[in-house]
């Protein structure tokens, strides 16, 4: 390890868990704000016969508006900003992959969301394929073994 790092470990220590309590919390906040969401654009789709309304600023009328795949896209996209900040306060980079898969998978729910108003298709597809090989790249990192640590010197006798 670099001085660097040693130096700044018990910083890292002091403000690791807290980090990770703020980015949970505010995870259980954006995943009970997308059952809101959705919840209420079905009542919306079932029971009311008002039509999206481009002009209004409401929040019944974004809701009514914005496609559901947007809005979980959107919300995966903040997951992932949470957990990436959250990582921001440790000093183990390598956790990133869980977040980088995550925000990965809110962008292609984006792409897909836009899909049917895309002017050229073959950008579609190669922005498609690129997702595609990102989300093989982070899941394979994800599912390798760790590194073993390099063995000490044998103990003295």
């Amino acid at each position: 390890m670099d001085p660097v790092d040693t130096a700044s470990e018990p910083l890292h220590r002091a403000f690791e868990r807290p980090a990770q309590i703020v980015a949970t919390v505010a995870r259980m906040l954006l995943g009970l704000g997308l059952a809101a969401a959705l919840i209420l654009k079905v009542y919306m789709a079932i029971f009311t016969d008002h039509g999206c309304l481009p002009d209004t600023d409401t929040l019944g009328n974004a809701i009514r508006c914005t496609p559901t795949l947007e809005i979980v896209a959107q919300v995966l996209m903040l997951v992932a900003g949470f957990g990436a900040a959250a990582l921001m306060f440790t000093d183990r980079p390598w956790r990133l992959a869980p977040p980088l898969l995550i925000g990965t998978v809110g962008v292609l729910l984006q792409v897909l969301a836009g899909i049917g108003a895309a002017v050229s298709l073959w950008q579609t597809a190669l922005i498609l394929a690129a997702l595609m090989a990102v989300l093989a790249g982070v899941f394979v990192a994800m599912r390798l073994p760790p590194k073993a640590p390099e063995p000490g010197p044998p103990p003295a006798p």
